[in-house]
């Protein structure tokens, strides 16, 4: 869960890869269009500053992709990501706090690849990707100790990746790709907790208390992919792993599957 920050910025960010390169792109042949739908679910729970949280996001959305230059590309991808029961746990003066509820939110995707060497259907390539998730909870239900308590959590969850790429021809009808990097990724969480009754100290309620995250760092990121070889419309099938071990202790492990339409 992420802290709500103006996203102008970022849209901009993406908004130039695509406009450095708009003159060519609108003689280009090669335009795709992508519906894509992906999962990432945290392999244990992402622990940071006392705030225990159970990562999960399935996202569906729409990307296009258009070659600028013979060996360059670019793309950019928005979703609408969700989760219907996320968990969020914080310890307050030794006394455990735990909501849970769904989540929902925006994914927003802006990469640039260029093909370092290619010859036949093989080819090496590097990438780099910058991926904003901003999800929010406004309905969270748990308990502190054994009183009820309400809860709010928004949280930004940002990764910018560099990573290098091999691609493959499995047979006649596939192509392989593997690829691996790192990447700076920066997690944000604003939680806040509310009771109604009960209570002593801190604790003494009507009440709330509110919890702030804000960490940075570079990890590994890797995954393989398969797709299709059809010249008009493509599947793609990935699997990836993004390590957050610096700070938060886990990883993410994802899975998505894209069909591209070639124009």
């Amino acid at each position: 869960m992420f802290k709500q920050e103006n996203k102008y910025p970022k849209l901009g960010a993406l908004a130039l890869i695509f406009l450095s390169g708009y003159g060519q792109v609108a003689s280009a042949s090669d335009f795709k269009l992508s519906p894509f739908a992906l999962y990432e679910q945290g392999k244990g729970d992402i622990y940071i500053e006392n705030v225990r949280t159970k990562y999960g996001l399935g996202v569906v959305g729409v990307g296009v992709e258009a070659k600028v230059r013979k060996y360059f590309n670019i793309r950019s991808r928005l979703g609408y990501g969700y989760h219907p029961n996320a968990d969020v746990s914080l310890t307050v003066q030794s006394r455990q706090v735990a909501v849970s509820g769904p989540v929902e939110g925006t994914y927003l995707e802006g990469a640039a690849n260029y093909v370092l060497w290619s010859k036949l259907d093989y080819s090496v390539g590097a990438e780099v990707r910058f991926v904003s998730r901003d999800v929010k909870a406004s309905d969270l239900v748990g308990t502190a100790g054994s009183r009820p308590i309400t809860g709010t959590a928004v949280n930004k969850f940002d990764t910018l990746d560099l990573v290098l790429s091999s691609e493959f021809p499995v047979g006649e009808r596939a192509l392989v790709e593997i690829n691996a990097g790192m990447s700076r990724w920066n997690l944000k969480t604003t939680a806040i907790a509310y009771a109604q009754t009960g209570g002593s100290g801190p604790f003494s309620c009507p009440c709330s208390y509110t919890k702030r995250i804000d960490s940075t760092s570079i990890d590994p990121v890797g995954g393989i992919s398969v797709s299709s070889r059809n010249p008009r419309h493509n599947f793609d099938l990935e699997l990836y792993s993004r390590s957050l071990k610096s700070k938060a202790g886990t990883q993410i492990i994802g899975v998505e599957m894209e069909y591209k339409f070639n124009f």
